[in-house]
């Protein structure tokens, strides 16, 4: 009966990562008071621990908002430090092309600034939208159902992670082509910061991107939610 129990509850968590220990402490807890009930009439004993604990359905919708709230900070956390990297990164190669003193042919240099300009501008947007998003995401408690006021919440910090995410790709393709026109023809061992640095930053972009989206993915529909 337990056994069953266990996997209705496993059903209502669905595939949250967490779910695991979830079900392992509720697990525990089944165990613990069923142990403190007569064990000559294990069937019965089990019947009454499980009303005891609840339905759940009842016991999902407790995680669920602890759940959503982690998703959407580890977004958060995501675009945040895919940011600060990405600059990282930028920084690193500008140093790198003075020390080996590479400069863009004359003909390169006009492209060259266009694409700095919007790099620049994509980039600090990015970067105001994650700080935003970081902010945001940390001055609501996380209430102890799911109610529309608080998916409303969560909905409003995943479209600022996709703002966030939209310009530092643009950023991130900017810094592609700068380095394709920076690289030399024949490519050598000092092309390697360059290189690794770029593939940092897509590693980084492409990261970022796939929390978020997992992030958006579990905001709950509009019926899913209780009174606000």
């Amino acid at each position: 009966m337990i056994a069953a129990y266990m996997k209705r509850l496993e059903d209502a968590l669905g595939n949250d990562p967490a779910s695991a220990q979830i079900l392992q402490e509720v697990r525990d807890h089944l165990e613990e008071a069923l142990a403190a009930e007569d064990v000559d009439h294990r069937c019965a004993a089990e019947r009454r621990v499980i009303e005891r604990f609840g339905d759940p359905c009842e016991i999902a919708a407790q995680f669920a908002p602890l759940s959503l709230a982690r998703h959407t900070r580890r977004a958060g956390t995501a675009v945040l430090l895919a940011t600060v990297v990405i600059m990282i990164m930028m920084k690193a190669r500008v140093l790198w092309y003075g020390v080996v003193e590479w400069t863009l042919a004359e003909p390169a240099k006009t492209m060259a600034s266009r694409i700095i300009m919007v790099d620049r501008y994509a980039f600090w947007l990015a970067a105001g939208v994650a700080v935003a998003s970081a902010l945001y995401i940390a001055r609501r408690p996380v209430p102890p159902c799911l109610n529309a006021g608080y998916q409303k919440y969560v909905q409003r910090a995943a479209g600022l992670f996709i703002l966030a995410t939209i310009p530092l790709g643009i950023s991130v393709a900017s810094d592609l082509a700068l380095t394709v026109l920076q690289l030399p023809t024949v490519l050598s061992k000092t092309a390697l910061v360059p290189v690794v640095s770029m593939s940092i930053e897509i590693g980084c972009i492409m990261a970022a991107a796939l929390v978020v989206r997992n992030a958006a993915g579990r905001v709950p529909g509009p019926e899913a939610s209780g009174p606000g």
